[in-house]
């Protein structure tokens, strides 16, 4: 993006993602199976002219990191209150979120599986 946007902002938003959550504003999960997912991490980083999200969680929903930076990006432009974001998660609407960012912009970076799922 070539408009800047608010780092702070951004990050308070963020802030508002850790934790256990029903993330049904934010993706599909796969049939059958429940919207709570529990988020650890969820930082926006500068990297010179650059703005890295970071999101760590136990598993992810069907689009769910690309439609919360979507929904992040809006904040950072300041077309919605950081606060905000509790009230899309409360919803459980995916219809309150912002469309997904581009898949362009996705890159993953690590997958870890608890040691005691696998035996050599």
């Amino acid at each position: 993006m070539k408009t800047p946007l608010d780092l702070e902002a951004l990050n308070e938003a963020s802030r508002l993602l850790i934790g256990s959550h029903d993330f049904a504003s934010f993706g599909k999960p796969p049939q059958g199976e429940n919207t709570v997912r529990q988020v650890s991490r969820a930082e926006w980083i500068a990297n010179g002219k650059l703005l890295n999200f970071e999101i760590t969680a136990n598993a992810f929903l069907y689009r769910m990191v690309r439609t919360i930076v979507g929904t992040l990006i809006q904040v950072g432009l300041g077309q919605l209150a950081p606060s905000e974001i509790k009230n899309i998660l409360e919803a459980r609407d995916l219809t309150r979120s912002a469309p997904p960012a581009p898949a362009h912009g996705l890159c993953l970076v690590r997958v870890i599986y608890p040691s005691d799922q696998w035996s050599v």
